[in-house]
């Protein structure tokens, strides 16, 4: 299909405009190809969640800059089978509205997302017009610097989840940044991940949160922490962290 693109478009522009445009017509092609994985996805995810014993409500507005269905599909598929009590999430979206009906079920869990806009709470909070609870932490964002570069954060991150521990954390906020973008995962690392605990990165495909991920390696191997990981591609990426045990998460 791509040698035919160049063949129609050198006929009417000529070989060095060819050239020039080799990398915006591939990256085309991916993004339709991308957009058919989406369907694909959203088709998977509906007919999974249709016997559901605890998603009730099942509307969902995947896209743009909430996570896609993939996401949807990955976070269901960990709440199921890993079974998680203790969740932090970082932006208010979508995902909540899985994370919050499955802790609305299932009495032993608790669940705390971090979300720095009101006015988005209160949206958020009519559109789901109290059927069931969600339990928001309201922090401002901060310039941070990691490893002397500036990345956007939440303030006082550390302070605000001191002595906490979660068994998954999900990660899709705050804004992205170029360098280690939504960096504070990494700072939760040492004394807010339990033993056994899994952990998804969204908008993987993006340089800022792909050096996080890396960092976030480089933590687990010093630590001498064993993991696994699986990259996730639907209409967006997004990345999974687990513990040896929960190495089943990187097979769905």
């Amino acid at each position: 299909m791509l040698k035919r693109i160049k063949g129609f478009i050198r006929k009417q522009i000529g070989t060095t405009e060819i050239l020039q445009n080799q990398t915006y017509i591939t990256r085309l092609l991916q993004t339709t190809s991308n957009k058919e994985n989406e369907i694909l996805k959203a088709a998977i995810f509906n007919n999974t969640i249709i016997d559901s014993e605890w998603l009730k409500y099942k509307s969902f507005s995947p896209g743009g800059w909430a996570v896609d269905y993939g996401f949807l599909y990955t976070l269901y598929r960990v709440l199921s089978q890993m079974h998680p009590i203790s969740i932090l999430e970082f932006g208010l979206g979508q995902s909540s509205k899985l994370i919050y009906q499955y802790a609305d079920f299932y009495k032993d869990v608790t669940a705390v997302t971090c979300e720095h806009d009101p006015e988005w709470v209160k949206f958020f909070n009519k559109g789901i017009n109290q059927k069931y609870n969600i339990n928001i932490k309201q922090l401002e964002l901060s310039e941070v610097l990691y490893k002397n570069e500036q990345t956007l954060s939440y303030k006082n991150i550390n302070k605000e989840f001191n002595g906490m521990k979660y068994d998954l954390i999900v990660v899709d906020a705050p804004f992205g940044s170029e360098r280690y973008s939504r960096s504070q995962i990494l700072s939760l690392i040492e004394n807010n991940l339990k033993e056994t605990f899994c952990i998804i990165i969204d908008d993987y495909e993006r340089p800022g949160e792909q050096e996080t991920a890396r960092e976030l390696m480089n933590i687990f191997e010093e630590t001498g922490t064993k993991y696994h990981t699986a990259i996730y591609a639907g209409n967006k990426q997004h990345i999974l962290f687990c513990s040896e045990n929960m190495k089943f998460l990187t097979s769905m």
